[in-house]
């Protein structure tokens, strides 16, 4: 079997955003709310025994404070990746979903049926937010050792562009995606640029019996 990192994304816990319904990336960056932060407590108690090595983190709030207090049970500081950063939502950001909704947008229903072909108006799409995010963290597991394990606290839209990527997926499959917040995706990366998705928790034996040729 091939050398390999494994890498737990994590969404970040419910922020202030989520709980008025509204877009945020760029233009607005809210902490998590209190729901949030019980939310990240109940994180690092699930994942306190978990071999973790390093802790890397989006540069917003609420994904800094969703990891917190596992970074502070295991004694680790997180590092910030600018590109696990939340999708960049162009014209909608810090808009309301509600209200886009019932302007009947065009450009927001084409958003709706297939993010990929149609990002936000001066916005990103799905697929290019996996590239970025799959992009910067097997630049980062370069520097760790093998075997090791990496958690990333990042965005729902991340998440889903990764796993998107890795499949070779379309951008209308992403409809088919729930990431809840504190939602977890373990991702394996083989030193032979191979990435793989992997249903267990991180705390399995590192070597399950599987084909990986």
């Amino acid at each position: 079997m091939p050398a390999y990192v494994d890498v737990l994304l994590v969404r970040h816990g419910e922020s202030e955003a989520n709980a008025a319904g509204r877009f945020a990336s760029h233009t607005w960056d809210p902490p998590l709310t209190r729901a949030g932060s019980l939310e990240a407590e109940r994180l690092a108690q699930q994942l306190g025994n978990a071999p973790i090595d390093h802790i890397v983190t989006s540069p917003l709030v609420r994904a800094q404070q969703t990891i917190a207090p596992l970074a502070r049970l295991r004694r680790l500081s997180p590092i910030i990746l600018k590109d696990l950063a939340e999708v960049d939502l162009g014209q909608w950001d810090g808009r309301r979903l509600k209200d886009l909704e019932t302007a009947n947008l065009p450009a927001f229903q084409a958003w709706r049926r297939d993010p990929e072909s149609n990002p936000p108006p001066g916005g990103e799409s799905i697929v290019d937010v996996g590239h970025r995010v799959l992009a910067v963290l097997a630049q980062f597991l370069k520097t760790c050792e093998p075997n090791s394990l990496v958690v990333a606290s990042t965005h729902a839209d991340c998440i889903k562009g990764a796993v998107l990527v890795i499949l070779e997926a379309h951008g209308p499959a992403a409809r088919h995606i729930w990431v809840p917040n504190t939602g977890q995706l373990l991702l394996r990366r083989f030193d032979n640029s191979r990435w793989l998705l992997v249903f267990s928790p991180p705390c399995i034996p590192r070597d399950p019996v599987a084909d990986f040729g």
